[in-house]
């Protein structure tokens, strides 16, 4: 493609950072912390079961979050490996036989 420069193995780098950071959220979205319970704060006065719905709240809106990222982050990855492979393609088209008579 006349006019472009197209930087691949940069596009190729950006995709595997993207599909490494993607397995680091993963790995912290699989690593499930132990419940949480009353017992883990002690007796705070009637206020232990708020705190455990509050930890459990954030721990669950982590979890969310860190697979929804690994989730982007593989997308990413694919993407760039699909505009490296379309431009490839566009710059060098298949080109159909002529039947011969």
């Amino acid at each position: 493609m006349a006019g472009f420069e197209i930087y691949f193995d940069a596009l190729e780098e950006c995709a595997t950072k993207a599909k490494l950071v993607a397995n680091q959220f993963k790995g912290m979205a699989d690593e499930t912390p132990a419940s949480v319970g009353t017992t883990c704060f002690g007796d705070l006065e009637g206020f232990s079961d708020k705190l455990v719905k509050a930890v459990n709240a954030l721990e669950a809106k982590i979890d969310a979050e860190t697979r929804h990222a690994d989730q982007n982050l593989t997308k990413v990855e694919a993407a760039l490996h699909q505009v490296v492979a379309n431009v490839r393609k566009a710059d060098l088209p298949v080109v159909p036989r002529t039947e011969r008579a």
